[in-house]
């Protein structure tokens, strides 16, 4: 059976959207469907949905009801909590299936005679019949009936092409163009004999009349084989024998004619579905370059469904320029869309052996211009101010004790260590105070942070955060900083980072923020691949983004507070260096590597 289709699709947004799509596989098994629905990137999601429910029908295994009942099945679950009308279709041979739910319709035009076969607020059964050869179809939304309104029958006698040509016209100057305007007409053609040149095959279905090329040499074949079927007509033999041998000759010229009709079939199919998924690569790519720094998470679902729309094309037609050309461009172009950088070269800030021999720190803190490090093997505190590029000891190993980790707010440089507690040093005056004594109920101590004056150890053993508080004459006791109720498991805590909320790096590349001392929302979004091996994070009140050094991946990531991928910047010192710091005001980042301190510009 074959099919003419034709789409029309109104105004998308970001909220809402009305998507189609119709995917045929062969002569006898066709799928279709038509989707509303509003959420957030609505139009994205819709896309990719309709997408993985035609790959869901032919994957799945079963008769086509069923087939199309798993399908209806699943799209339930993938869309849960959006606002959604959903109609879905298959044709079998010369049976229709329909199920549907929402604000979808669909209509049956035979002859003259239209006729509803699902309406709005059907209650997702099953249903089916039979088509005949000249039947039109029409899958839409309801928006879309209203808007033709008495000219539905009028709009459906319109050939194919003038329909989608004509109705997408009338609806680009509607106002009711982005409110869920989406349909799909379908016709099932008429197989007209056009006169047969051989019983069974009309001229259309001979290569004679399809291939110029070889027009002569076939038609010589064509007619001399039809000569020849007269003759056996005329002197048709009279034995079994001979009989047998013209029944042979009569299947396989049969044979023949609708092995070419039907490999003719084939390929149509296979160059219309080529076509739309190469315009919808086009399509997506196109619109991934123009969100990249508007939307990069938007523009990097949209690139994803460009490569997976390029590959289906290009399992059509392997050898197709244009596909191949626009594949080339889909991967140059990958990096630039994804605000992927690579850098080579980075430039020596300072080596700090020229201000301690041997001086080594696995980190940093970095508040206003300066930048403190803490070297544990020989107990040298050091800080930097990176504007005039000096340098000056705050303390040694008499002071510091067994110092691990450190954190500069403003003027003030606090540590911890295992055999002082907490200590202070004005980085004024070198003056040093003790904040805390050594106490015996803190468990592992993964990091320290000072922020508003106030001191937040990372207890990695107790998966606790404790707070110290500035008072009149010191620090308060600790107290907890998470609340009660909230339970967390930090024992693989790596670092952490303060702006105002809390945010914790755990080792396997887990990041957990907390608000007023309870878990906050926070999740890693459209990375290209996971965080392998992380080293450490950067954040604060002076920047607008979130740093992660991926050291697994030789790439620095640069997020939203939320945790939303934003850009990358990969090269090898991203592999090797312990710690980073950013000055945004500055376009600057920082990355310490053993004894040396390397820059990076951010653009």
């Amino acid at each position: 059976m074959k099919l003419k289709i034709a789409q029309v699709i109104g105004l998308n947004t970001d909220q809402q959207a009305s998507q189609v799509i119709s995917t045929i596989r062969d002569a006898d098994n066709a799928f279709f469907a038509v989707l509303t629905l509003t959420c957030d990137d609505a139009f994205t999601k819709g896309r990719q949905i309709l997408s993985d429910l035609s790959d869901f029908y032919f994957d799945f295994e079963g008769s086509t009801s069923e087939k199309l009942t798993a399908t209806f099945v699943e799209a339930d679950k993938k869309l849960t909590t959006e606002n959604l009308s959903l109609s879905l279709a298959a044709i079998s041979g010369k049976v229709l299936y329909l199920i549907g739910k929402g604000e979808l319709q669909m209509y049956l035009k035979r002859e003259d005679n239209l006729s509803a076969l699902l309406s709005v607020g059907s209650s997702g059964q099953i249903i089916s019949g039979f088509l005949s050869q000249g039947d039109r179809l029409l899958f839409t939304t309801k928006t879309l009936i209203d808007f033709l309104g008495s000219d539905l029958s009028k709009s459906m006698d319109l050939p194919i092409d003038e329909f989608e040509e004509e109705i997408t016209g009338r609806i680009g100057v509607t106002p009711l163009e982005g409110s869920g305007l989406a349909g799909l007409a379908i016709e099932i053609e008429k197989e007209v004999d056009d006169g047969e040149i051989i019983p069974g095959l009309s001229k259309e279905e001979l290569p004679v009349f399809n291939n110029p090329a070889k027009s002569a040499v076939l038609k010589e074949i064509s007619v001399s084989l039809f000569k020849k079927i007269l003759l056996l007509k005329a002197y048709f033999p009279k034995s079994n024998r001979g009989r047998l041998i013209i029944a042979v000759v009569l299947i396989l010229i049969i044979a023949l004619g609708v092995g070419y009709k039907y490999k003719l079939s084939k390929d149509k199919q296979r160059n219309a579905q080529f076509s739309q998924s190469l315009q919808a690569a086009k399509d997506d790519f196109n619109a991934a370059k123009s969100l990249s720094t508007l939307n990069p998470k938007e523009a990097k679902e949209r690139l994803d469904l460009a490569k997976k729309e390029i590959s289906t094309a290009l399992s059509l037609k392997p050898k197709d320029t244009d596909a191949g050309d626009l594949k080339k461009q889909i991967e140059s172009d990958s990096s630039s869309i994804l605000q992927q950088v690579s850098l080579s070269d980075f430039p020596l800030f300072l080596d700090m052996d020229l201000v301690k021999k041997n001086f080594r720190a696995t980190r940093m803190s970095l508040s206003g211009s300066k930048l403190l490090l803490l070297d544990p093997a020989v107990k040298t505190l050091v800080v930097l101010d990176l504007a005039k590029k000096s340098n000056q000891i705050l303390a040694g190993a008499d002071q510091l004790g067994e110092a691990n980790f450190v954190s500069l707010n403003g003027g003030l440089a606090f540590i911890y260590s295992k055999d002082k507690g907490i200590l202070k040093i004005d980085t004024t005056n070198q003056k040093l105070t003790t904040v805390a004594k050594t106490d015996p109920d803190l468990g592992s101590i993964a990091d320290i942070y000072g922020f508003a004056g106030n001191i937040y150890l990372l207890d990695s053993l107790k998966s606790a955060i404790w707070k110290y508080l500035p008072t009149t004459d010191g620090y308060s006791d600790k107290r907890a900083y998470l609340t009660s109720g909230t339970k967390v498991d930090l024992s693989n805590s790596l670092r952490m980072q303060i702006e105002s909320s809390v945010y914790v790096l755990k080792s396997g590349g887990e990041i957990v923020r907390f608000t007023r001392g309870v878990k906050d929302n926070f999740g890693l979004e459209g990375l290209d691949k996971g965080v392998k091996d992380p080293k450490s994070f950067f954040v604060s009140s002076e920047t607008d983004n979130l740093y992660v050094l991926d050291s697994g991946n030789s790439r620095m990531l640069i997020l939203t507070k939320t945790g939303s991928y934003k850009g990358s910047i990969s090269g090898d010192k991203f592999g090797s260096a312990s710690d980073l710091v950013v000055d945004e005001s500055a376009k600057k980042v920082y990355l310490l590597d053993g004894s040396k301190i390397y820059t990076v510009d951010l653009k």
